[in-house]
């Protein structure tokens, strides 16, 4: 299942698999992440990051509905530390949503970095 849903991913970040409208379709869906999709996207990086108590400068983009898949996506901006203990900078990470409850993550997902996501503070990553 965790492969399908990677795969699914993959395909709707490249552009070689969604055309131009069915980008713009899926950026016109954006609407503001509610504070259930925060708390589960909060739960999430605290299981699967690997320093998630040193994340500053935390970013949450709106919620995306991904077309035919039955998911949402969300990303999120951060700065943690790596493996050595040294800040990383801001990474781009996308979460995807199964009704509104983080299943997987896909870290520098290419849709995270495209201008028409928009972004706001997260200060709820932060307060870990």
């Amino acid at each position: 299942m965790r492969n399908y849903i990677f795969a699914i991913a993959a395909c709707v970040g490249l552009s070689s698999c969604v055309t131009a409208e069915q980008q713009q379709q899926v950026f016109s869906s954006q609407v503001p992440p509610s504070p259930a999709v925060k708390a589960s996207v909060v739960k999430h990086v605290r299981e699967t990051f690997f320093d998630p108590y040193s994340i500053r400068d935390a970013q949450i983009s709106d919620v995306v509905t991904l077309l035919d898949t039955g998911l949402d996506a969300v990303c999120i901006k951060a700065n943690g530390k790596n493996r050595f203990g040294a800040y990383v900078g801001l990474t781009a990470t996308s979460v995807r949503l199964k009704d509104g409850v983080a299943v997987s993550s896909w870290q520098n997902a290419p849709s995270c970095s495209d201008p028409r996501m928009h972004y706001r503070p997260f200060p709820e990553l932060e307060a870990l």
